[in-house]
């Protein structure tokens, strides 16, 4: 059964700079108490029932000895390495099989017991069987050179990753470049198509307008050169002149058929034409 250990009691477990905490049921480690304990460099938290540390255990750097033997820890801290001044670290008996790579910053380590982890199976060249001290001090150092092989090929992965990355935003500025340049000839030439467009219509303009001048220019010399008619009041005057002729013949053939009538009828006027006729 787990259990969380109060203030109080954590402090009762310090004698010295070591801070016994094994063997409390934990599931938890205690990170707020510990850490307004930074005289406490060395810390025993094994036979606990702990599966992972959190994150702000990376800040206790202050620590020099540490020891999570026979817990249950699936895997540590990313940034584990951060406990610069470690130089002795247990983690015999829990369910690790690896480290994190930046476990090369430990370089104060001197001693470092692995067995009985997963692990130790993966790579025993490197792990050994940290049975005796000078073992668990070539573990120390094997495991450093190894997870300095590892931070080199995750820093050229790295490096390698942001060389591509780089390249692909080039490649795609290269290709915004080209679509912009695209765009821009496009508008361009849209524009000389409006421009040529705009220009025939004002070509097509002047045009008619010259053949406008010209139509005008040729009725006014026709008009300037055709014949000139008579005026009509002339026409008028003529008319009346002859309209006078023709009523004063009529008046006069009148007056001549009532002549020949009275003197049909009047027998003095008669014989004087008889007379005369005679």
């Amino acid at each position: 059964m787990t259990r969380k250990l109060s203030k109080e009691e954590i402090k009762d477990k310090l004698d010295g700079e070591e801070l016994d905490l094994s063997l409390c049921n934990l599931a938890k480690v205690p990170i707020r108490e510990m850490a307004s304990l930074p005289r406490a460099t060395i810390v025993d938290l094994s036979c606990n029932h702990l599966t992972t540390l959190p994150e702000a255990f990376c800040t206790l750097q202050h620590l020099v000895q540490l020891d999570l033997s026979k817990n249950a820890l699936t895997e540590l801290p990313k940034d584990f390495g951060n406990l610069s001044q470690l130089k002795r670290l247990d983690l015999y008996s829990n369910q690790l099989s690896s480290l994190p790579v930046s476990c090369v910053s430990l370089r104060e380590l001197r001693w470092l017991d692995l067995k009985n982890n997963p692990m130790q199976t993966l790579f025993p060249e490197i792990i050994g069987n940290c049975l005796k001290e000078e073992e668990c001090r070539q573990c120390a150092i094997n495991v450093l050179a190894y997870l300095k092989v590892l931070a080199a090929n995750e820093e050229q992965e790295n490096q390698a990753r942001l060389l591509l990355e780089r390249e692909q935003k080039a490649l795609e500025k290269e290709k915004e470049q080209e679509q912009k340049q695209l765009r821009k000839r496009q508008k361009l030439q849209e524009k000389q198509l409006k421009r040529e467009a705009y220009e025939a219509m004002e070509r097509q303009k002047k045009l008619m307008a010259e053949e406008t001048d010209k139509a005008l220019k040729a009725q006014e010399e026709f008009m300037e050169t055709r014949p000139v008619k008579p005026e009509a009041p002339m026409q008028e005057e003529d008319g009346g002149l002859i309209g006078l002729l023709l009523i004063c013949s009529l008046l006069n053939l009148g007056v001549a058929m009532a002549i020949v009538i009275f003197c049909h009828h009047d027998a003095t006027c008669h014989e004087l034409l008889s007379s005369l006729s005679s």
